[in-house]
């Protein structure tokens, strides 16, 4: 039973993040935020705006509070990345890829999840800010 409610929710967050992808190549960023936002709230109380100005700490409070799943926080942070793409220096871009970071260090030291997909977009970040930030 909780593993057939398991599958249905996992199956849920992956149709929202492919119809996310969809949006992000059709460039409708009004609609990706709120379906974004949707999502965001469902899953985890909040809304896309109010969880990009978090500070890392509050961020943090945020993930501990929550107690958040390892595939919950997966697709919070491809759900960032996709959001934070193409990559263009600023202090907001700065503090979504340090959130998408975090979830990652969070997943592999918490959850001992990791997977290559995530490796990969790990090493893309941080080759952006050592190119754009030292």
């Amino acid at each position: 039973m909780a593993k057939d409610y398991i599958l249905r929710e996992l199956e849920k967050i992956s149709l929202v993040m492919a119809r996310l992808a969809g949006l992000k190549e059709e460039a409708k960023p009004d609609e990706f935020i709120k379906l974004a936002d949707t999502m965001l709230q469902d899953e985890f109380d909040i809304k896309l705006d109010e969880l990009l100005d978090l500070s890392i700490a509050d961020f943090e409070q945020f993930l501990t509070e929550g107690g958040y799943k390892s595939d919950k926080l997966d697709a919070l942070a491809q759900l960032l990345y996709m959001y934070a793409e193409p990559f263009t220096p600023s202090p907001e871009t700065l503090l979504t890829l340090q959130k998408i970071l975090l979830i990652f260090e969070w997943m592999e030291k918490k959850h001992h999840s990791s997977s290559f997909q995530n490796i990969s977009k790990q090493n893309i970040i941080y080759q952006f800010l050592q190119t754009n930030y030292e």
